[in-house]
């Protein structure tokens, strides 16, 4: 009886330690990062120049900043990021809704240089999609899907918006113009969080000492990168 006793005690640590085995793998798995990929779109491009003061052209300004922030996001264990353009060349708001499509984005965020409101006018804004755009009238529940699909995708920009804005804050101190409401092609053909941030003025002698400053792009990028990886964390 002891013998049997032994011999089952044995069968079921073997047992057990097969069981652990099989599991381990599939724990491992659960415990690898989310990868979120975030697309980044550098606005303007080839023949069109954006805004142009003094010696700062913005398709210049936003494609440095685009490559900076992708290269500090390879430094994090969880984001990837895709651009919208590679180069300086004349990119339409249909081959980058394209672009941003085809990498399956879990946001965008399109990068801008200010101008405008008089030379006094200086600091950062940025923008979400409106939430005042009129719904499907198609029949169906196959629209109405889609609506709750983009108003998912509007509040989620609301809270991108401010993680970014909080973000920005650290390298530009009480320089925020706040969150902002408007429409904008790229983002409204595109079903994800998204936004539009304005960098600054060119029209700025300040602001435009800060966009050329290469110190300054680099800190704005690991900004941008922090309020990315907070908006993931506290993702809902």
């Amino acid at each position: 009886m002891q013998f049997m006793n032994r011999r089952l005690l044995h069968v079921g640590i073997i047992a057990l330690i097969l069981l652990i085995a099989c599991l381990l793998p599939i724990a491992g798995e659960c415990a690898q990062p989310v990868r979120y990929t975030v697309v980044v779109d550098p606005a303007h491009g080839g023949d069109d120049l954006g805004v142009v003061a003094d010696k700062l052209r913005e398709k210049d300004v936003t494609m440095s900043l685009a490559l900076l922030v992708r290269e500090e996001a390879q430094k994090t264990e969880n984001l990837q990021v895709r651009l919208t353009r590679f180069a300086d060349r004349t990119t339409t708001v249909g081959e980058r809704i394209k672009a941003a499509g085809d990498s399956k984005p879990d946001c965008l965020i399109s990068l801008h240089v200010n101008a405008g409101f008089g030379r006094q006018a200086s600091g950062y804004e940025v923008y979400f999609p409106g939430f005042r755009q009129g719904g499907s009238k198609e029949a169906g529940s196959s629209p109405v899907l889609k609506d709750m699909a983009k108003n998912r995708s509007l509040n989620d920009s609301v809270r991108l918006a401010q993680q970014i804005q909080a973000g920005l804050e650290t390298v530009f101190p009480r320089k925020g113009r706040g969150l902002r409401e408007a429409p904008n092609p790229l983002l409204s053909g595109l079903s994800v969080p998204g936004l539009v941030v304005e960098l600054g003025f060119a029209t700025n002698s300040e602001d435009r000492k800060l966009l050329t400053a290469e110190a300054k792009q680099r800190e704005a990028a690991r900004a941008l990168v922090k309020g990315l990886r907070e908006y993931f964390r506290k993702a809902p």
